[in-house]
């Protein structure tokens, strides 16, 4: 069973270009060695979104957030964005 899990983001006041930057760097984990089949991420003018799929996706991500490498990672991240919010998919439409 594959899962799908968001975190949307607010970008601080002219950090874009910074988050932009941190952005251009990559994931700061192997996506496929940490479980994951995909992770992409949507970039507003004022908000962020990262989605993370794969099999048990929640569970994955918060054994992650608790990595030292990976809190560091999301230090630098605090500069440019607050207030994250975790976003777990509810629903699914398909075509049919």
């Amino acid at each position: 069973m594959t899962d799908q899990l968001a975190i949307l983001a607010e970008i601080r006041p002219g950090k874009r270009n910074e988050l932009e930057r941190v952005l251009a760097q990559g994931p700061p984990f192997n996506l496929q060695a940490e479980g994951f089949e995909h992770h992409e991420v949507f970039l507003g003018d004022t908000e962020i979104v990262f989605v993370f799929t794969g099999p048990g996706a929640a569970g994955q991500l918060e054994r992650l957030a608790s990595t030292p490498e990976l809190a560091r990672r999301m230090v630098r991240l605090a500069d440019v964005v607050t207030a994250p919010r975790v976003l777990q998919q509810t629903y699914e439409w398909r075509r049919g």
